[in-house]
């Protein structure tokens, strides 16, 4: 199974994938939890110590690319 969540800032992504991927862990399940976030978070939610997660590897920031309507508006 794959799973990607998304949505605006501050709609809890981060929190929603923590619990799921630890309650698909606890099940038995191999899990992969990947935060291509620019900011990321995921690893904290995790418990894993801050420590650890300073030598993880980190999404680009130039990956991410803002995308504007006809109107303007960044999506």
């Amino acid at each position: 199974m794959k799973l990607a969540v998304s949505g605006k800032g501050g709609a809890g992504k981060t929190t929603l994938s923590a619990t799921l991927a630890r309650v698909l862990a606890c099940g038995g399940k191999q899990v992969w939890a990947i935060d291509g976030d620019p900011n990321p978070n995921l690893g904290i939610a995790l418990g894993i110590p801050r420590e650890t997660l300073e030598n993880a590897p980190r999404v680009p920031r130039d990956v991410v690319t803002d995308v504007k309507d006809d109107r303007g508006v960044t999506h």
